[in-house]
């Protein structure tokens, strides 16, 4: 059985993760939780119910997320297949081929520090919550930088050279945001000097520096968002088959008797073994 039309797998990223952001931020908002100014994306679901909802959704995001890597990956992996009549096996692989396991790894440790992000909240487990978000961010821009510079040497078999240029934007953007968002986060936080950083307050100090690494924050994730779309055209063509399972059956014999009626203490064996055994010693 062929699985098929894989391309909706990102553009379920791309709707539910901005879906989700933006109604933990209404209910946020519409129940006293933050301020409406620009807050962290993790402020908006710090307190319940938001903070249930926001979980659920984006451990489901996280789940699509990690099977969209590994399509990816196997992608990838079959490139030298694709690329039959220029690719040598006695050459060097290209990069795209030799760091894509690397590439795998490191996608699915970012997918499991959006689930820690998502899970952990800020006001309850603070080091759980951060290292998620380190994990999330920092580690899922390493991984773009490689899809990027893999989508060029993929061209122009798995796309176009326009995607490859707009991967590479977009990695740029998320590396310069990503530490923006680091550096003020970390500074305005030394600044604040109010009761609670979920409602700050210009007053509360740092807010400036605070509402920098917030937006910052909100233009990281919409450029990861774009960044999983970009893989539609090229999951078009993909399509994945059914796992096949083997099972090894085995018949426990702790006492059987032989042809000439003495009995021994016997060991597991195959089911084909039993079956073969028992009709060489049935009568004709």
């Amino acid at each position: 059985m062929s699985f098929e039309r894989l391309h909706y797998l990102p553009i379920a990223i791309f709707i539910l993760f901005p879906t989700t952001f933006l109604g933990s931020y209404i209910a946020a908002v519409l129940l006293g939780h933050v301020q409406p100014n620009f807050p962290y994306i993790s402020d908006t679901a710090a307190y319940s119910p938001e903070s249930c909802v926001f979980g659920q959704l984006i451990n489901l995001g996280t789940l699509v997320l990690a099977a969209c890597i590994y399509i990816r990956y196997r992608e990838i992996e079959a490139f030298p297949s694709m690329e039959a009549d220029n690719y040598q096996p006695s050459t060097p692989a290209p990069l795209s081929v030799r760091f894509n396991k690397w590439s795998l790894y490191l996608g699915l440790l970012a997918c499991f520090g959006l689930s820690l992000v998502a899970n952990f909240q800020e006001t309850n487990v603070l080091v759980v919550h951060l290292t998620g978000a380190f994990l999330c961010f920092g580690v899922g821009t390493l991984y773009f930088w490689i899809q990027a510079f893999a989508s060029y040497h993929l061209h122009p078999i798995v796309n176009g050279l326009w995607v490859a240029h707009l991967r590479m934007v977009l990695s740029v953007i998320s590396t310069i945001f990503f530490l923006i968002l680091t550096v003020t986060g970390v500074a305005s936080h030394l600044l604040f000097h109010g009761s609670n950083p979920r409602k700050w307050y210009p007053e509360d100090g740092g807010w400036s520096l605070h509402v920098v690494s917030t937006a910052s924050e909100w233009v990281v994730a919409i450029a990861f968002c774009i960044y999983i779309l970009t893989f539609v055209p090229e999951f078009r063509r993909v399509s994945i088959e059914e796992p096949r399972v083997s099972v090894a059956f085995e018949v426990m014999r702790p006492y059987v008797t032989d042809i000439s009626g003495e009995a021994f203490i016997g060991v597991s064996e195959s089911a084909e073994e039993v079956y073969a055994q028992s009709s060489t010693q049935l009568p004709p």
